[in-house]
């Protein structure tokens, strides 16, 4: 029987194709310029006449470049903004076929997305400083949202109804890849973590200037961990003591409880440490690339074969979403031939 999935490509599509909302790098507040400056043409590129301006290039390059622990090389810089150049081609392609189409975007609709953006900041005034540390207004950041649903509806319409699922693909995908649904061996354990980099001077601070001092915040880690250890050794409740120190903060929240992970998520260095560990056990201090972990193992799970009953409802979702991905390709490669596109760098 065939499966149709229209409404997963309402945002799922987005993500393949079409530039995230700006919304994911707005939201960061408090960092600080990166030392990756790019000087851009006032116009970076037209599409059927249309400026895309510089801005929301520059816009997204700040995102990329506060979130890089290093410089960019410059061809490594070109690719990036090349790349960041063409979503913003494809969003205004989309967009213009929208229009061109009379698809409607509900005003509502935009002003519950511009909403969500604004409500994590606590005023007005910490709103519109951050929109000014972005140089960019309430109307560019409306008007790219209605860009992102405009698009999001398009490609919705054009996909509906394409993308028939039958249970004989379903069935015959878990046969011919039946290795990948099986689950090795998991454990559930509580950790306290102490990061190199403590969130709080994360918030404050460049990826420069936190290499700078990596080795120094290495050695206050180093120490503040082995304080709690003491504290744990000497018959500290390990959950409350995840609570008060741990950096995980949604693994402190709940004792440190890490839920069940499969071997081979976390580093070597984790999973050797965990299985040296009886129930109830705890481990020394155990170093990875992130920080220090003190572990307490609660459980253990063997490997085991997920049934097809399990993995059905999943194996539908990927082949619905790969299919829906091709046509969405197929899509765009017919509205770039019949556009005219200029790049202006």
């Amino acid at each position: 029987m065939p499966v149709e999935r229209p409404l997963g490509l309402k945002f799922a599509v987005v993500l393949f194709v079409i530039a995230l909302l700006p919304a994911s790098i707005f939201a960061q507040e408090n960092s600080k310029a990166s030392s990756d400056e790019i000087v851009l043409p006032e116009v970076v590129a037209r599409v059927n006449g249309v400026d895309i301006p510089a801005k929301h290039i520059q816009f997204q390059w700040n995102g990329i470049a506060r979130k890089s622990p290093k410089p960019f090389a410059a061809e490594e810089k070109k690719k990036i903004i090349l790349e960041i150049i063409d979503k913003e081609i494809v969003r205004e392609l989309v967009y213009q076929e929208g229009k061109s189409q009379q698809v409607q975007v509900e005003p509502e609709l935009v002003d519950k997305e511009f909403s969500a953006i604004k409500k994590p900041y606590e005023t007005e005034e910490a709103f519109n400083e951050a929109l000014k540390e972005r140089k960019i207004s309430e109307e560019d950041l409306k008007h790219s949202i209605e860009v992102d649903l405009t698009a999001r509806k398009l490609i919705d319409e054009q996909i509906r109804g394409k993308v028939p699922i039958s249970d004989a693909d379903v069935k015959k995908y878990y046969e011919d890849n039946k290795k990948q649904f099986f689950r090795p061996e998991a454990f559930r354990a509580r950790h306290i973590f102490i990061a190199v980099f403590p969130p709080d001077l994360v918030k404050k601070s460049t990826p420069q200037e936190l290499q700078a001092r990596k080795e120094e915040l290495d050695k206050e880690a180093e120490k503040k961990i082995n304080e709690i250890s003491k504290e744990v050794q000497s018959g500290g409740n390990f959950a409350e003591l995840a609570q008060k120190y741990s950096h995980d903060a949604g693994s402190a929240e709940v004792g440190g409880d890490l839920d069940f992970i499969y071997k081979g998520v976390f580093e070597p260095a984790f999973d050797e440490a965990v299985s040296k560990l009886k129930p109830g056990e705890i481990s020394g201090v155990v170093k990875t690339s992130f920080g220090y972990h003190i572990i307490k193992l609660i459980e253990t799970k063997p490997g085991e074969q997920a049934t097809f009953a399990e993995m059905e409802e999943g194996i539908q979702k990927h082949l619905f979403m790969e299919q829906a991905q091709n046509k969405v390709e197929m899509y765009l490669k017919k509205l770039r031939k019949k556009a005219k596109i200029e790049i202006l760098l």
